[in-house]
């Protein structure tokens, strides 16, 4: 099947799949569209300008293995990952199929790495988390860790963005964010190992670039598992700028977020299902973001500051960067 293109974006008429189909439009990368709706998948081929169809059941390894067979690269943008990026993932690593994914579930990322083994023995290259979220913090920590003279005591990182689109996380997001948060199972990295901790957990000030000060609290996101690997961090943890008095509420709150949001998750979802698809492109590009990455060792302390705009483009930039090198 060597007519195939060498690329498939799976997921491809989501927000964020087809951002990255437009990102390698815009490379000259010929690849084909994957999915489950016949209608959908051939109206973008339409606004593409023509490009291959690849009709998925996730369900089905046959269909799997079909969809997969004869391409060089998987640009994974389907979601929620913990609920239905596996059965792709798999089946890039045992065929040797590179495999890139645009997710920023914690638990989904931890769940990769269980094909490490599979991957290294089929020649598949495995790259989770290909984001604005995850991406830039894990090459600023590196860094921020080298800066210090390696092993640092302690790696913290947030994430600022202001401006129209602060608020419009694509639906996608939203969901993948309550799935995470809801399972009760979220993670920092502390003292040398992953070990489970309350949203909010913890409460900090940080600095940015501009000099302007935010209070932040802790969340789970997949650096807790990425990150020390490479840079010998004995604590690594995430934080998203919250306002002082939200903040001290969310920690007190924090243990029993789990069991709210299992209990409130059938209206969330009604929520987030009548929401708009993501921001609009006035809404992305008047997004400006700072990547905020500390590591501590000691009394020593060195920052790192990523700055920037468009989050959802940069991450469709990401992955056709990624699908380009592989």
């Amino acid at each position: 099947m060597t007519d195939r293109a060498e690329v498939l974006v799976h997921g491809a008429t989501g927000y964020t799949g087809r951002l990255v189909c437009e990102a390698l439009k815009r490379r000259g990368v010929a690849f084909a569209v994957g999915g489950r709706s016949a209608e959908k998948l051939g109206t973008l081929a339409a606004d593409l300008g023509g490009a291959e169809i690849q009709m998925t059941d996730i369900a089905s390894a046959d269909s799997l293995r079909t969809a997969v067979e004869g391409r060089r690269v998987v640009c994974a943008c389907a979601g929620p990952f913990a609920e239905v990026g596996e059965s792709m993932l798999s089946t890039c690593a045992r065929a040797g199929v590179h495999y890139v994914d645009t997710t920023g579930e914690q638990q989904f990322v931890a769940r990769v790495m269980r094909y490490r083994a599979t991957a290294e023995a089929s020649g598949a290259c495995v790259v989770p988390a290909m984001a604005y979220e995850i991406a830039l913090a894990d090459w600023g920590a590196h860094l921020a860790a080298e800066r210090c003279g390696g092993s640092p005591d302690a790696i913290d990182i947030l994430y600022a963005v202001r401006g129209p689109g602060r608020a419009g996380a694509s639906r996608g997001t939203k969901r993948s964010a309550l799935l995470q948060i809801g399972s009760g199972q979220a993670q920092q990295y502390v003292d040398g190992a992953l070990q489970k901790e309350a949203l909010a957990a913890k409460v900090r000030e940080f600095t940015l670039s501009t000099g302007k000060r935010l209070t932040a609290v802790s969340f789970p996101s997949p650096e807790a598992v990425v990150v020390p690997s490479h840079t010998g961090a004995r604590a690594v943890r995430t934080y998203m700028p919250t306002p002082r008095g939200r903040a001290r509420v969310m920690h007190w709150v924090g243990p029993a977020m789990p069991s709210l949001l299992r209990l409130a998750g059938g209206l969330a979802q009604r929520v987030i299902s009548r929401a708009p698809e993501g921001p609009d492109a006035g809404g992305r590009h008047g997004s400006a973001f700072e990547v905020l990455i500390e590591a501590r060792r000691g009394t020593s302390v060195h920052r790192v500051h990523v700055t920037g705009t468009d989050p959802y483009g940069l991450t469709a930039e990401l992955q056709a960067y990624a699908a380009v090198k592989m």
